[in-house]
């Protein structure tokens, strides 16, 4: 179900090479999610250090060069190992999200498309021109508390993907197939993630129902911290939640004890 406003982002879908494998690799031991914002490298190796660590320090991880009309792959450059110096600095993603300016106009508009970017299986988010998002200080916090979010959290993210249902049930079901309410759920062998978005400008009643083999139990609201419980139905768990204007939800449950 795609909803009707839906966020514009942009999947770039370029060539795997060594550096990909690399990043691969990366995945696999759970410790990186590419999340970073365009900028051109400056001339002045004094400026360019100082925007990286500038970067850095707001927790992004990557840097991309400004989208171009020529149909040549996007490269990220990770941002400490061009602080290192490292001749392997850059590497090639497939799927990862740039957001567009229209993603940058609130907070509330960069943190939505971000999230519903993730939702929809993107590998990393690209959030736009780096001298611009400096002169949008609402937009600029969403930006690094999505980046910070993910750093903290890199182990659970990493190794996710999006859950295929079983033929012919689906995970979750909106009530009214309200087409502004997006729920989907990503997977790894250790957890599941139910990202749920109001593409409204207005609030919004969502009823959630699950297949009954979604647990009932205890699910932590990643943004939060608080616990939330689905309640038994007669199809399935249920929850119900108003959403705020332009709100997300991010659900976690482990699908084993550690």
């Amino acid at each position: 179900m795609v909803p009707m406003n839906t966020v514009r982002v942009g999947f770039v879908s370029v060539g795997v090479g060594l550096a990909a494998a690399n990043l691969a690799m990366a995945r696999q031991a759970g410790d990186f999610v590419p999340v970073g914002v365009q900028y051109q490298l400056d001339p002045d190796a004094v400026k360019r250090r100082q925007d990286l660590e500038e970067l850095q320090r707001l927790r992004f991880n990557v840097v991309a060069p400004a989208r171009s009309n020529d149909g040549t792959p996007m490269e990220l450059a990770i941002i400490e190992r061009l602080l290192g110096g490292a001749a392997d600095s850059h590497i090639r993603v497939n799927g990862v999200a740039v957001l567009s300016d229209k993603d940058h106009a609130s907070a509330a508009a960069l943190r939505l498309a971000a999230w519903y970017a993730l939702a929809m299986g993107a590998r990393g988010i690209v959030f736009g021109d780096w001298r611009t998002l400096q002169q949008n200080t609402d937009a600029l916090t969403a930006a690094v508390e999505f980046a910070d979010h993910l750093a903290r959290n890199a182990s659970l993210y990493a190794p996710l993907e999006p859950r295929v249902p079983k033929e012919g049930a689906a995970d979750v079901t909106v009530a009214g197939d309200d087409p502004r309410i997006s729920a989907r759920f990503l997977e790894s062998a250790d957890a599941l993630i139910l990202i749920v978005t109001n593409h409204a400008g207005e609030a919004r009643q969502a009823r959630l129902t699950f297949s009954p083999e979604m647990p009932e139990a205890i699910w932590q609201n990643m943004l939060t911290g608080a616990a939330v419980n689905f309640v038994a139905g007669p199809e399935g768990p249920v929850y119900t939640r108003t959403f705020p204007p332009k709100d997300v939800l991010v659900l976690m449950i482990r699908k084993r004890l550690k």
